[in-house]
């Protein structure tokens, strides 16, 4: 009799502007024969503080993969993570305003008034904060982000400027953070720090790495 061996489920949640599904042939490759379920900034943003209720699915995952703002909505979700559920979070945010990220929330609130005005530019500001990647990877970013609709992408700043992770969760399961030294948005001391929300995960920092999830995880 043959033993039917079940997939993991693996979900991926994405930073602000990105959807992560545009690269699913490179990024599966960090668990090949797993089921994997990519979501979007913009599905992200419907419910960003109650993912496990607004995702279907997300709650039977054996591992999430959340990038950036994807990191802020788990960990402000993380009342209802499941017992052993592995998290992998990529250049992570708690506080994206925190005093050593070179982030004010003045200015941040005026990027949100900015991206509707002149979308491109601001993305653009973005971009070169993100550190380095391969060109294709950056250009496909830039691509879906241009569809996306500005008063979304509004409203994820204003997102990003106003909530912050201020307490220590509790270890449910297993939690990887990986951080890149070259990475200008999320500084590494602000990735080291989320030791203290987050004491028990193991830090991983990439030396050659900035923002993106191919250099950080693959």
């Amino acid at each position: 009799m043959e033993t039917t061996i079940m997939s993991e489920k693996w979900f991926w949640l994405s930073d602000w502007a990105a959807n992560m599904e545009i690269w699913e042939d490179d990024l599966v490759e960090a668990s090949s024969e797993s089921d994997h379920t990519f979501i979007a900034f913009e599905q992200l943003m419907k419910q960003p503080k109650n993912l496990y209720t607004s995702i279907a699915g997300l709650k039977n995952a054996d591992c999430v993969v959340a990038w950036g703002l994807g990191s802020l909505c788990l960990m402000l979700s993380a009342k209802d993570r499941p017992a052993n559920q592995k998290w992998i979070l990529l250049a992570p945010v708690y506080d994206f305003c925190d005093e050593d990220g070179g982030w004010s929330v003045r200015n941040v609130e005026m990027l949100a008034r900015q991206v509707t005005k002149a979308i491109k530019p601001t993305l653009e500001s973005f971009l070169e904060l993100m550190g380095p990647c391969d060109e294709l990877i950056q250009e496909a970013w830039m691509e879906t982000a241009l569809k996306m609709n500005p008063e979304t992408l509004a409203s994820g700043l204003d997102f990003l400027c106003h909530n912050k992770i201020e307490e220590p969760l509790e270890n449910k399961g297993e939690t990887i953070v990986y951080f890149g030294r070259e990475d200008q948005l999320i500084l590494p001391v602000l990735a080291k720090k989320i030791s203290t929300i987050l004491p028990s995960a193991k830090l991983l920092e990439r030396p050659k790495s900035g923002h993106w999830p191919h250099t950080l995880l693959l």
